[in-house]
Formats: structure tokens, sequence, C-alpha cells
């Protein structure tokens, strides 16, 4: 609210000679009004649409030809300036410089010479403005006076800025467009994004004069909403309205009313760079991420390389086939062959607990043999110390050898073995013939099965779903930790989240492991709105519009993203961008579904659409469809970077010699027959019909061409040649 002017305060006793003077002076807004130079609000302010001072520029706005203003440059608000530093000021001053001269012409003969020959009206003045500055004032009226002068100025810098951001406003504007125009029942949505595109935090959109002007009443049409086709004509009804209308309406308010103050514009100003220094913080974190992940990428497949290697071994292990076969187990105990549960149990010590370490090793877990052994060492993650460290310190105090009694049962079984030979014993070469055994089977007989390695296992039964984890070695988790190679990578990934998880919990290595499901929490409305550069007004109607179409399927379904969202299927799906765009094709909609539908499940969420709208453009006026960087390419299809780069460098080199393609940037597009060449020659199974049919879907704007992106969706990358696919490590799930 505007503060009140000077001569609203409570009245002055009679004799209050100062209190009469400022009400003479009428030092209100009215004074403010009058002294403000008209040229450069009228310059601001809007005509009617259609009207004949109004004329299209060659850039695309609209802008206002006046007499006398034509080729003039809107010079800096001084006016305003002047009105608040000056004005209230200078009306004082020369108000007290014509009293003292009426005075002094009063007193006539009777006024001392010297006096009249020692004044100077300038000097006089001067003085006048140096006592009454607003920083030199004490009583509450003069101070009251410049308050007011200062807000007033506030406001009038506010309409101005508000009036020159046009181009930005019309961009708003143009994001609820539907068929070249805005349903009026969706205006006060537009004044809720421009309100949040500019930080105003509702000045604007709360303001009353704005809403009865720019958004009023539509008799004709439904102002509640309801279920079905009505919701849906709460965001599409109304009459349709262009921005040049909507413009004049808007303006001529903000003319009118005191709405918006610079002060408020200015903090908007100050929030969206902070946001914009905040963004660029997340940008260079998530550079860091993709570098995290690239790394751990290429450790993955080093270690797959390794496993691929350990994998026949695991298979071919006589010992590991009987935990198999016969389900056997090995609990790490000693047994001899009189104790109970001799049959049922294997040897503690050998190969096979050699070729499980190994396997726990390249999994990420530190045990005895993993420190010393190079080609099994495992990059270590930050967050997975706490875990792992336990480990290696329980390794430190457990021994890795057999205690001395394993060792005199150990020499006691040889014995009685050496004792009682077989007949193949005695068929066989003498005893100093044999061939000594290999260090391999050595190291073997030296590796036990200790609690070291037992830990680890429990880490593993329990990934598995074994509530009761103890550490032995059983059939099902052998065969399930044991799994083929293409597999090991997701066995792996498991492993390590469950080492974040075990530090950020900060679980002791006693406590049971919790296995945290993987759940892909929905972005909220505000991460949404970071993410695709949306007002919350926009996503709010969008939301709408989409919730409208779930209630066509089914009236009692309400959409509440993003803790319950709905979904909507191929067909509605197909419908609403129809209504939303009428020229779209369906091999056109169907290249978009299928591009955005990852999962294949054919039914779209609220945060997809959205991402359809960003990503592809539909029925969004003034965005642009961004190209993907050779990263992001391969990523989205799932394919090394280095087959990326050659499948362009493949591209380029097909293309004429004049056409220069600068992708992602300027990207060339390449014709249709070329196309086929290419395609044939990457991939020479590729059949013309397939490739007629995939080439229709891509080249949605009929200009018979597509750009390198393009060319990878018709690409059948599963078809490449082998020894292409083993090059750039490209490996058919």
């Amino acid at each position: 609210m505007a503060p009140l002017p000077a001569d609203s305060e409570t009245p002055a006793p009679i004799n209050d000679d100062v209190a009469a003077i400022l009400k003479g002076l009428k030092l209100d807004k009215q004074f403010f009004a009058n002294r403000l130079n008209a040229g450069v609000l009228k310059s601001l302010s809007p005509m009617k649409p259609g009207s004949p001072g109004e004329e299209p520029h060659a850039d695309g706005n609209r802008r206002k030809s006046r007499p006398g203003t034509a080729g003039q440059i809107v010079s800096p608000d001084v006016d305003i300036y002047l009105n608040e530093a000056l004005m209230p000021v200078l009306a004082q001053a020369l108000d007290a410089l014509s009293r003292q001269i009426t005075k002094m012409n009063a007193l006539g003969d009777k006024l001392d010479n010297r006096v009249r020959e020692r004044f100077n009206p300038i000097t006089w003045l001067a003085q006048q403005l140096l006592r009454r500055h607003p920083r030199a004032a004490t009583t509450p009226r003069r101070m009251q006076i410049y308050r007011n002068f200062r807000d007033w100025s506030d406001y009038e810098r506010g309409r101005r800025e508000l009036l020159r951001c046009k181009p930005k406003i019309e961009g708003v504007f143009n994001g609820f467009k539907i068929r070249d125009s805005v349903g009026k029942n969706t205006l006060n949505a537009v004044i809720a994004s421009i309100d949040d595109k500019f930080r105003l935090r509702g000045a604007l959109k709360s303001n009353a004069e704005i809403q009865e002007t720019v958004c009023g009443a539509d008799p004709n049409e439904p102002v509640s909403p309801g279920a079905g086709a009505r919701r849906r004509r709460s965001v599409l009804g109304g009459a349709g309205v262009m921005f040049d209308q909507f413009w004049c309406d808007f303006a001529n308010a903000i003319v009118k009313h005191d709405v918006v103050s610079f002060s408020a514009i200015k903090e908007g100003r100050n929030l969206i760079q902070r946001e914009e220094e905040e963004e660029k913080i997340r940008e260079l974190v998530a550079k860091a991420e993709d570098e995290r992940r690239q790394r751990a990428q290429e450790e993955h497949k080093r270690l797959l390389g390794l496993y691929e290697t350990l994998y026949p071994k695991l298979q071919e292990d006589e010992v590991l086939k009987t935990i198999v076969d016969e389900g056997k187990i090995l609990t790490g105990d000693f047994l001899k062959s009189t104790d109970p549960g001799f049959e049922i149990e294997v040897p503690p010590h050998g190969m096979h607990v050699v070729l499980l370490e190994n396997l726990m090793i390249l999994l990420g877990f530190e045990t005895s043999a993993s420190k010393g052994d190079e080609e099994l060492t495992r990059t270590k993650s930050k967050k997975g110390t706490t875990l792992r460290s336990k480990v290696k310190h329980e390794t430190k105090e457990i021994p890795s050898s057999p205690t001395k009694k394993d060792d005199k049962d150990k020499k006691l079984a040889k014995q009685k073995t050496m004792a009682e030979p077989s007949k193949k014993d005695v068929d066989a070469a003498p005893v100093e013939k044999k061939q000594a055994p290999s260090a391999e089977e050595q190291s073997g007989e030296q590796h036990w099965w200790t609690p070291a390695l037992r830990h680890p296992w429990k880490v593993l039964q329990q990934l598995h779903g074994v509530k009761d984890a103890n550490g032995i070695v059983e059939r099902e988790i052998l065969l399930a930790v044991t799994c083929p190679p293409e597999n090991f990578i997701n066995l792996k990934k498991k492993v390590e989240t469950q080492f974040e998880v075990q530090a950020e919990n900060g679980e002791d290595e006693e406590d049971p492991v919790s296995i945290v499901a993987a759940v892909s929490n929905k972005p909220s409305f505000e991460q949404l709105g970071k993410q695709l550069k949306m007002t919350r007004g926009r996503l709010d109607f969008f939301h709408e519009l989409f919730s409208g179409f779930v209630q066509q399927i089914d009236p009692s379904k309400e959409c509440a993203y993003p803790e319950c969202p709905a979904s909507l299927d191929k067909q509605t799906m197909y419908n609403m961008i129809s209504e939303l765009q009428p020229n779209i094709t369906p091999a056109e909609f169907e290249a978009r579904f299928r591009r955005i539908d990852t999962d294949g499940s054919g039914l779209i969420e609220f945060d997809e659409f959205v991402g359809w709208m960003y990503d592809d453009d539909v029925a969004v006026i003034g965005m642009s469809v961004k190209k993907l960087s050779f990263e992001d390419l391969a990523a989205d299809f799932e394919i090394p970077l280095d087959l990326v780069k050659y499948i362009y460098d493949c591209f380029v080199n097909e293309l004429d010699e004049e056409v220069v393609d600068h992708y992602p940037d300027k990207p060339a597009a390449m014709p249709y027959d070329t196309m086929w060449m290419l395609i044939n020659t990457l991939t020479p199974s590729a059949q013309k019909a397939e490739f007629d049919i995939a080439f229709r879907q891509i080249d949605v704007e009929k200009t018979n061409a597509c750009t390198f992106d393009e060319v990878l969706e018709v690409l059948d990358f599963q078809a490449l040649p082998k020894e292409l696919r083993e090059k750039y490590g490209y490996a058919i799930a």
C-alpha cells in the first residue's frame, strides 16, 4: 500500500505555522506526478491493438510510433531522481524565500539597510536547501514527506522497469499458447508465471487491480473445476486472447496503479542471480559426478575382464562343484572323518578358497590377499571405507592359518593316508618320483576359510535375501554370486551400494545389513522447474491439463504428483498432443513417444509429459529442440563413446564436400539417399523397407534429410559387424 500523503496526517494546531506552510505547498502524490517527465511514461504506455500508430518492426516486436518521439533514445529516469531528492526540498526552500522577500518588502524603510544589502537570494536559497535536506530532517512531518517521495519514486521506477520488460513478458505469455492464442481462463496462470519469472513473491499475482483488469471473470465460462472435461475446459476455456490485447490490459493496469516497486524487482534479480550461481555450482558437481561415473565404468570394465578370466576356474573347480551338485557346504571348520557332519562339508582350505577370495576382492571386499595382489587390487570407494576398513582390521586380528590343533589333526590324517595306501597309490609311481605340487596348489593349501572371509560372505548372503546370514557357503548363494560375466557388473553395483548404506548408517559389523531398494523418487515441482527452467505457474498449467485427461479415463482418479502420480496410456496421450498440436502426424507422434517411453510400458507420467514439452517443443512457442552432446548420445543409446565418434566420422565423410557439419551447435543434414548408403555400409544386413519405415518416423518435418543424432535412431547397433563391436567394446546383451 502506498504511504499516505503529508496532508493526510493528524491536523496540526491552528497556530502551527509550519504545518500550515506544508499544507499549503501540497507536497502530495499529485505534486510528485505532475513533475514527472510525461514523455517517458507515454512512450512506454501501450496503444489499442490494431491502431494506426502501432507498426511492426524487423525484430518482430510491435513498437509505438508517437509524434515527436521517433528516433529518440529514452534517457535514464533523471526526472524520478529529481522528484525524490530535489523537488520537496526545493519547494520548501522557494516557499521560504518568497515569504522572506514578502516580509522584507512589508517592512519597507523600517528594515535596516545593512541587512537589505547583505541579503543575497541565491545564498539564502542554498542555505535553505542544506537545512531542509532529507539527511538533516529531524521532525516527523518532514521525515514523512521524504518517505512518501521515496516510496512514490520506488513505485514509479518499478512501473517503468516492468513496462520495459515487454519482450520477457511476451516470452512467458507464448509459453501458454494453444493454437496461437491463450484461453481467457488461463490468464491468471500467465500472471502467476510472470510473477515467478521476475521473482516478485506474489506482488503481481496477488494484486487485485491486475486480476480484475487482465483476468476479469467471463460469465459465459464455468469458473469452478469439475470432473473430466469441465476441468480441462477450465484451462483451455474462455475466449482466445492474443498478446497485443493482453499487453494493452496488463500495461494499462501497471500505469494506473502502484503494483510493483523497483526494490521488489531488484530483489528478484538478486534472487535470480543467486539461483544462477547455485545452478553453476550444481553443474560443476554434476560434471564431477559424470567424471566419477566414467572412472567407475572404466574400473568396472577392467574388473569384468578379470572376472571373465576367473569365471571358468570357478565353474571347473571340483570342490565348488560338490557344493553345487551334491549340496555340500563350506563352514571353515576343520573336521576329522569321525566328526559329525564331515560328509557334508568341503575342506576349509585349498584352491576353492583362493578362488572365492579372489571373487570377493573383485566385488570390492578387502581380504588378507587383496593387499598384495596387484592384479586384483580394486579402487576403494570413499563411502565404503567404514565397512571395508573393519574387514581389514578383522583380518589383522584373526590368523590366516589353521590352529595348532588343526595342524596336528592334519598331520595325523596325512600319516593315516600314507600308512594305508590305496590300490591306486600302490600302482602309481614311487613317491619320490611324483611331480611336486605347483605354486598355485601350495598357495591353496595356505588359504583357509577364516572369519575374515566369512564376514564378506555374510554381506553377500544378506544382499540375496538371507535373513540369518552366517558366512557359510551354500549352493543357492554360490550360484547367485558366481554369475555369468554379463551379470557381474550388476552384482558389483549392489555391493557398492551396500557399502554406501553401511557407511552412511554407521552400522557395526555385527549389525544386520539393511538392504535398501533403489526407488526412483519423482522430482518435486520445484525440482522440475529448475531442471526444465519453467515457472511454477506454467507447471501448474500443464499439471491441470494433464489431470483433465487423466479424469477423462477415470473421473474418480486424481493425479497427486509427485506422491502418487497418475499416468496416461498411449491413445490418450495422442489425443492430448493432437489437441495441443493439431498438425502432428501419427509417425511423428510414434517417434517421440518411443523416445520418451524408455521402459516400453506404454504409459506416460506427468514429469515425462513435461519433459516431452521441454525436449520436443510440443505446442510451446519460443523453445528449441536441443541437440545432445556425444556423451549424452552415448548414454542415451547405451553405446560406448568411442563408437559414437566413429559413426560420426563415417557420417562426416559421406557428406558432400561443400557441406560442413558443426554438431551439436550447427548440425548438417544428410539426404535420404546418402543416409541409406551410410546405413547399408555400417550394417550390411539392413533391409531397405525397414529403413524407409524408420526414416519416415524420424523425418517428422518432411525435409527428406536427417542430422547425425537422427541417424543414430535409425541405426541398428546390434547389426554392426562383430569385429567393429569388439573393437569399440560394445557387447550385445
